[in-house]
């Protein structure tokens, strides 16, 4: 099992997760990017919040960028 953080970046603030999840590999952390980019569009979408570039950034235990997911790419629309 690998340590990852998903620092949520809202244009120049950066969110940090300090604890990060152990996971298996690359691919579990993205699909846990992609759930928890999902909670937090809910929650804008509920407090009538603009969706406007947000990501969430996988990075490693030496703080090394691995990979972006941004949180309108998990949106889904007909």
């Amino acid at each position: 099992m690998v340590r990852f953080f998903l620092h949520l970046r809202d244009g120049t603030e950066l969110i940090e997760d300090p604890d990060g999840s152990e996971l298996p590999d690359l691919n579990a952390a993205r699909a846990e990017a992609r759930d928890a980019a999902r909670d937090i569009m809910a929650g804008m979408v509920r407090a009538g919040e603009l969706l406007d570039g947000q990501q969430i950034e996988i990075r490693d235990a030496a703080g090394a960028l691995l990979d972006v997911v941004r949180l309108k790419d998990v949106l889904r629309l007909t």
